[in-house]
């Protein structure tokens, strides 16, 4: 069976901001997840890459992409699992 392919780093990263410009007062990291993956279109199979137990490797990279984002200012958290973008 041949290795499913997954987006790359900037693939994510500016999914994820094009995402958030549609949100100005900021959205769940599960909204996010779901819009991101609409937005690259991804298949079923990219989806279900598991990393390690019940959380998948998409899953885990846009993590990280937020967290790379928070810390470069582009982003910031707001409530326990929402996110927008940093207004400039």
């Amino acid at each position: 069976m041949p290795e499913v392919k997954l987006p790359t780093t900037p693939e994510l990263r500016d999914a994820l901001l094009q995402v958030l410009e549609g949100f100005p007062d900021g959205i769940s990291s599960k909204q996010i997840d779901s819009a991101v993956s609409e937005r690259l279109n991804l298949t079923p199979e990219q989806l279900s890459v598991i990393r390690s137990g019940t959380r998948t490797e998409f899953a885990y990279r846009l993590a990280w992409e937020r967290t790379h984002a928070k810390n470069k200012g582009l982003i910031e958290k707001v409530g326990s699992h929402n996110w927008k973008l940093v207004k400039s």
